[in-house]
């Protein structure tokens, strides 16, 4: 699967309080997000309606009208990510990994669930990784 549409920071904030309060009303979702941006009640429900025409969120009920997410975070993080990695030549996916590491707050028992996944990931990995890019898309010089 992938994602059929892009979502803008702003729907995504409408889609996290969503995910944290299913079938929740629209008075909720302003109610939530007005104390922490600056954003009009016509914002937030242009914001809805735009994640309902991208069918990231559903009705569930009529008048008021409840709203559930399609898909969940977690899955749409995988698709993100997937979507990221087809961006980055495949010998420099490590250090867009590394990158990341490097700029996210990480708790301790992050850290050791990073160790026990490269050290699953060592035991299969290639001493080296082909490119699979387009010819004069990288840097790599593999073309």
């Amino acid at each position: 699967m992938t994602l059929s549409h892009s979502i803008s920071a702003s729907e995504r904030q409408v889609l996290r309080v969503i995910w944290a309060n299913p079938k929740c009303t629209s008075t909720y979702i302003i109610e939530a997000l007005s104390k922490n941006f600056n954003w009009q009640a016509a914002t937030i429900k242009t914001l809805i309606n735009r994640l309902l025409k991208k069918e990231f969120i559903i009705t569930t009920s009529k008048r008021p009208y409840q709203y559930v997410a399609t898909l969940t975070e977690e899955k749409l993080l995988d698709l993100e990510c997937d979507d990221l990695l087809t961006h980055v030549c495949q010998k420099r996916q490590g250090e867009l990994l590394s990158l990341l590491i490097q700029k996210a707050q990480l708790s301790k028992q992050d850290t050791h669930l990073l160790q026990k996944l490269l050290q699953e990931k060592e035991i299969d990995a290639p001493e080296q990784l082909a490119c699979t890019c387009i010819p004069g898309q990288c840097r790599c010089c593999h073309h």
